[in-house]
Parts: structure tokens; C-alpha cells; sequence
């Protein structure tokens, strides 16, 4: 059966950010600047799992020093 469309997708977790005016008029800037615009949520996440990326593949290489935000 398909999926109603007002139920809430369990997957997806709403988180609030505070951000700084000018990191978000550079965020804004950037996603301008691509050929295909992007909703400045995906392009959050599409930062997000770049730098978990990088996080992950420095501590492979014995370099990573990722923040540790208290859960397991």
C-alpha cells in the first residue's frame, strides 16, 4: 500500500541550527553558483556527509579527531 503523504517518515530526524547570517549568505552564494540549483537543505547535507566522510577516512589514516557530541 503506498505511503500516505501527511505521515511522518520515521527515517528523517528535524534538527534546528543556528547559523551565523553570513555563513548562510555563503551557503546561498554557492548553491547559486552550481549549474543545477539546490534547495540549501540538501546542500547542508550533501556538506554534512562530505565532512563525515573525510572524518571516516582520516581515522582510517590515524589522523581523524572528530568531536565527540556525548552519544554513542
Amino acid at each position: 500500500m503506498a505511503k500516505e503523504l501527511n505521515e511522518p517518515d520515521n527515517d528523517i530526524t528535524a534538527l534546528t541550527v543556528r547559523v551565523p547570517r553570513a555563513l548562510v549568505s555563503n551557503i546561498d552564494h554557492e548553491r547559486k553558483a552550481r549549474a543545477v540549483q539546490v534547495p540549501r537543505n540538501t546542500w547542508i547535507l550533501e556538506a554534512v556527509v562530505e565532512k563525515l566522510d573525510r572524518e571516516k577516512q582520516g581515522k582510517h589514516n590515524g589522523m581523524g579527531q572528530g568531536a565527540d557530541d556525548g552519544e554513542k
